[in-house]
């Protein structure tokens, strides 16, 4: 089998765009969906995807071409020796800078290899490791009012737990977990996203509340590049510390794992390197006897390719799912890529996150769809 031509599909968000706090500066986000359809000459089409949050969508017009770059050093190989290229790929990528579209076109090329096995792409992966639950994380900041009534409703629907964003201020911020904690349904937990916005100092401080309130992880409570801070963090505080979705490919993983610097580990698909990546670094983290839970916020083809990666890692038993309708009477159904045809097979059942078990990665794409939304 070879590679016979690559498509990089530039959409526009399909959901709107929210405010957010990444750092120490409010932004604008959208989620801009960058398809990647690998074509070979057996009639199989490999599907990935990456994203940007850029509303306007030029970053996701960048990406493609980014994918296209690369597109000349796949065309007439074997895309069934997935491992050989990903690593020729990425002796390109890590010179450029396009992890984003070594991404996605590592993700089309397993779900090639699975389409051609006529298996799902856990199956691949080794097979099931146990059941996969969700928790529900809000693609905006939601005042601490409606979070608590948003508890009860998300724990009916399924969900594990809830992760909510804080980065306003420690005084702020214990006000804020501690009575979000005190009024959730019993057994339905809570964890906090600072998004990389605190000091060190600070991050203490708000984690010995945490503690206090024994929730689920702080999530990236200082810079993802300071490794011995988070080691620190981790020693002094009972909250597990929670990162990595800023990190690629696998490689860093291996310092954080030495440096005892996090407890549970956050690979983004959609820029760590793909499914190769990610399940590398599953295994680092199955070995050190951490947790791993993929980041998985934003559209779906990226999603259902994490999905398959936490179904398949023993050190796994959570996944992130991003609740974009605050109005949906099931919060746990998939609303954010109406381009995919299927997405009604992907969402909370008894509790449990499955990917389909059709083969590859389980994602028809509605052609109608994509064409509307296609960046020109």
């Amino acid at each position: 089998m070879q590679v016979t031509d690559v498509e990089a599909i530039p959409m526009e968000s399909p959901v709107e765009s929210v405010q957010m706090k990444l750092g120490e500066t409010e932004q604008t986000v959208g989620v801009a969906p960058v398809v990647v359809k690998v074509h070979t000459d057996s009639g199989i089409t490999g599907l990935g995807e990456t994203l940007t949050y850029d509303p306007a969508g030029r970053d996701a017009v960048v990406v493609a071409e980014g994918v296209r770059s690369l597109t000349r050093h796949l065309v007439g190989e074997n895309p069934l020796d997935v491992s050989q290229r990903w690593s020729e790929l990425y002796q390109h990528a890590k010179r450029s800078g396009v992890f984003k579209p070594l991404s996605a076109i590592d993700e089309a090329l397993w779900d090639i290899a699975a389409k051609d096995a006529g298996k799902p792409l856990y199956e691949l992966l080794g097979g099931a490791a146990g059941d996969v639950a969700a928790y529900a994380t809000f693609p905006h900041r939601k005042p601490t009012e409606e979070l608590v009534e948003d508890g009860a409703w998300l724990a009916d629907a399924g969900f594990d737990s809830m992760k909510i964003t804080v980065g306003a201020g420690v005084e702020h911020d214990r006000e804020r977990i501690t009575t979000i904690a005190e009024a959730l349904p019993d057994g339905f937990r809570l964890s906090m996203d600072a998004n990389t916005s605190y000091s060190f100092p600070e991050a203490l401080r708000l984690g010995r509340t945490a503690d206090e309130l024994e929730m689920e992880w702080f999530e990236e409570p200082i810079s993802h590049t300071d490794i011995e801070g988070q080691a620190e963090l981790n020693g002094k505080l009972d909250t597990p510390i929670a990162a990595y979705q800023s990190h690629y490919p696998h490689y860093p993983a291996v310092d954080h794992l030495r440096a005892n610097a996090l407890d549970v580990y956050q690979p983004s698909l959609y820029v760590c390197g793909g499914v190769t990546a990610a399940t590398r670094v599953a295994t680092l983290v199955e070995a050190f006897d951490e947790r791993f839970v993929p980041h998985a916020f934003g559209p779906l083809v990226n999603y259902a390719a994490s999905l398959h990666v936490a179904v398949a890692s023993p050190a796994c038993d959570l996944i992130e799912f991003a609740v974009y309708d605050d109005d949906a009477d099931d919060p746990g159904q998939y609303v954010a890529s109406p381009y995919v045809a299927n997405q009604d097979e992907f969402g909370l059942e008894d509790g449990v996150m499955a990917p389909p078990d059709r083969p590859g990665i389980g994602v028809e794409l509605d052609e109608d769809v994509v064409d509307d939304l296609r960046i020109e």
